[in-house]
C-alpha cells in the first residue's frame, strides 16, 4: 500500500513538473516585443515591407539587372552596419572611419558639423536602443553610377552637453524613434566598390 502511495506520489511530482517547464518554455517564447527581435529578424521584416508595393519590387528589380549578383538581405545589411558606423563615428569625431564611408560632399559637411560642435565644447550622445530597420525606398540609376535611397527609422537616445555638462538639447532620460533617409551610391563599372553615402536626411 505504501509502495503504490510512494508511486502515485512520485508520478504526480514528475507531472507537476514537465507541466511547469512546459509552461515557463511557452511564457520565455511569447515574451518577445519588437526590441527583442534579432538584426536578422528585423532586416527580413524590412525586405517584406520594402516588396509589398510596385514601386519598391521595380527598384529591386533594377539593381538585380545591373548586378546579378546583388540581393535586397545583403544591401540592407550593409546600410544597417554602415548606419551604425557612421552614427557612432559621427559622435565620437572619428574622420578616418567616416573617410571611406562617405562620399566627398557628406563627408565635408559631418567635418564642419565635428569641428563646430568641438570648437563650442559641447559633447553629443546618440544611443542606438533597436536595430536601424533600414527599408529600401527606392533606385535612381544614372549614366555612370546607381544611387538607392534607404530610410531608418530606430528607436534612439540622443542629447547634448554643453561644456558645463548642461543638456542643451535632447533627453538622456527619453526614447525616441527617429527617421533618417539616406542614400548610397556607387560606380556601375564596379560592382565590388563599396557602396558610399551620398545624402544624409
Amino acid at each position: 500500500m505504501t509502495e503504490s502511495i510512494n508511486l502515485n506520489n512520485t508520478i504526480y511530482l514528475v507531472s507537476l513538473f514537465l507541466f511547469y517547464w512546459m509552461l515557463v518554455n511557452l511564457a520565455s517564447q511569447n515574451y518577445k516585443t519588437s526590441s527583442d527581435l534579432s538584426e536578422t529578424k528585423k532586416q527580413q521584416l524590412a525586405l517584406r515591407d520594402a516588396e509589398s508595393t510596385p514601386l519598391a519590387r521595380s527598384a529591386l528589380n533594377v539593381l538585380h539587372d545591373i548586378d546579378p549578383d546583388f540581393t535586397a538581405e545583403d544591401f540592407l545589411s550593409y546600410a544597417a552596419n554602415t548606419y551604425e558606423i557612421v552614427t557612432k563615428a559621427f559622435i565620437a569625431g572619428d574622420l578616418q572611419t567616416l573617410r571611406p564611408l562617405l562620399d566627398a560632399t557628406v563627408l565635408a559637411t559631418f567635418e564642419q558639423e565635428i569641428e563646430s560642435r568641438q570648437s563650442r565644447r559641447e559633447f553629443a550622445e546618440f544611443i542606438l536602443i533597436s536595430d536601424p530597420s533600414p527599408t529600401i525606398l527606392g533606385v535612381a540609376v544614372e549614366p555612370e553610377r546607381v544611387h538607392v535611397t534607404v530610410q531608418f527609422s530606430p528607436e534612439v537616445v540622443h542629447f547634448t552637453r554643453s561644456s558645463e555638462n548642461t543638456i542643451i538639447d535632447g533627453d538622456p532620460k527619453k526614447i525616441v524613434q527617429v527617421h533618417h533617409t539616406w542614400t548610397f551610391s556607387r560606380q556601375l563599372s564596379n560592382p565590388d566598390q563599396p557602396w558610399q553615402v551620398l545624402s544624409t536626411a
